[in-house]
């Protein structure tokens, strides 16, 4: 009688452990695409900051060339 109580026990035990093991699996996956996706987004990100900080040393540029032709100008008539 006691072994097949503990028959029946490990039995549940073992199931349990199947079915736990298979949600922390799902879990994992999901994490493992948030990640990816978290990447992705990352990458993204720094382009767009990349391109950013490009446009802002053109335009600075565009603005230092803007001030000297006005210097020069300005000591043409002076």
């Amino acid at each position: 009688m006691n072994y097949e109580l503990l028959s029946n026990l490990y039995k549940e035990e073992a199931e349990k452990n199947k079915n736990d093991a298979l949600i922390l699996k799902t879990r994992n996956e999901i994490l493992q695409n948030e990640i990816e996706n978290l990447r992705q987004k990352i990458k993204k990100i720094e382009e767009e900051k990349n391109s950013l900080e490009k446009e802002v040393e053109s335009l600075k540029s565009a603005l230092e060339f803007k001030e000297e032709k006005q210097k020069e100008s300005f000591t043409y008539y002076s």
